[in-house]
């Protein structure tokens, strides 16, 4: 179905809200003639490390590039095993499959993230990644000391949790590598997509950086090419700037569904950490009937995720979450008009 009357996704509201600012920043580039490996792109990368207090950061093609980069950095074999959650999108595990090793899947807490209580005592690989699973961090500190006692690289995946924080520690720095999406579908969304990856480690950062470009720039294996162009890199600039003003709407977004939804749980509402407000998750009964319901209404929602990483069926709280949980709209510019008929839709459904 097409023609929602409240979409998922509100890219094109960010544009409208900033679009001749957005456009002129990508005519600076064009009309520069220098689109790739630019002025823009080192200064994005310089002022996004300084933002998240990090000493590197490195711009590549997307999210995904930049945890395969990542597991790169940990000298990742075929012959090795790597420490993923069973709940994420494929991306996560499809970073860790294009290396070629085997994957130990790990189910998930009552807020849908790595439960650590179940590798705390289990022998770690050489690299554990893990997720802020919708924006809500995992157990950092528990997470990070198991690693320092192994030897364990801790990889980041902070695809959905930019602008999160763990007590007062900003996601992006809860990993010795940390990674970003520029998705459009995520909080700061590139017009084109993107990620970027965060390290203290220069010979992390060395790595990355030349992976980037084939393995050019340094005694390194073959990489491939994976760069975010200058345009998209100037664009983000300007979204760098409004992003902590663009988190308060969101947070606004999600605090008055939960004004209005009072009776329904919310993932991660218990969470005692700062969320990023990525995506707005019910655990709901019928979540397909509601799901068939709201579409009919013209309200466009998604379900995150159909099924888990790995199909086994040993998982049960991820495969719970796989059956009963359904994804709301939210993003800064849904107005209060649209939150209130999205959640007197839900009411309706369910009767209460």
């Amino acid at each position: 179905m097409t023609g929602y009357k409240i979409k998922f996704n509100g890219i094109d509201r960010l544009y409208d809200e900033y679009s001749w600012r957005l456009t002129r920043r990508a005519k600076q580039v064009w009309s520069q003639g220098n689109v790739l490996q630019g002025q823009y792109l080192e200064k994005f990368e310089k002022e996004l490390a300084k933002k998240y207090k990090r000493k590197y950061a490195v711009a590549v093609g997307s999210a995904t590039d930049g945890l395969y980069f990542a597991l790169r950095c940990a000298n990742i074999t075929i012959n090795d095993t790597v420490v993923c959650p069973a709940l994420s999108y494929i991306a996560t595990s499809g970073s860790i499959k294009r290396i070629g090793c085997n994957i130990d899947y790990i189910d998930t807490d009552k807020n849908g993230n790595i439960d650590v209580l179940k590798i705390s005592d289990m022998a770690l690989p050489k690299a554990l990644v893990y997720v802020n699973l919708f924006g809500n961090v995992a157990e950092y500190e528990t997470l990070k000391n198991i690693c320092k006692r192994r030897g364990t690289l801790l990889i980041e995946d902070a695809a959905q949790s930019q602008g999160a924080k763990y007590k007062k520690q900003l996601s992006g720095t809860l990993g010795d590598i940390s990674v970003f999406s520029f998705d459009p579908m995520k909080n700061m969304p590139s017009f084109g997509g993107g990620g970027a990856v965060l390290t203290d480690n220069k010979d992390h950062y060395e790595t990355i950086k030349s992976l980037r470009r084939h393995g050019n720039g340094g005694n390194f294996e073959y990489g491939y090419n994976s760069l975010l162009s200058d345009d998209h890199a100037n664009q983000l600039l300007f979204l760098l700037s409004k992003f902590d003003k663009l988190q308060k709407l969101r947070k606004k977004v999600y605090q008055r569904y939960q004004k209005n939804l009072p009776q329904f749980n919310f993932i991660g509402a218990d969470n005692p950490h700062d969320s990023s407000y990525h995506k707005l998750v019910l655990l709901v009964e019928k979540r397909d009937e509601l799901k068939k319901w709201l579409q009919g209404e013209g309200i466009e929602t998604k379900i995150h995720y159909a099924k888990t990483l790995d199909d086994s069926g040993t998982y049960p709280n991820a495969e719970s979450f796989c059956k009963q949980a359904i994804s709301l709209p939210i993003y800064p510019f849904l107005n209060t008009h649209e939150i209130d008929l999205v959640c007197n839709k839900i009411r309706k459904f369910y009767d209460v």
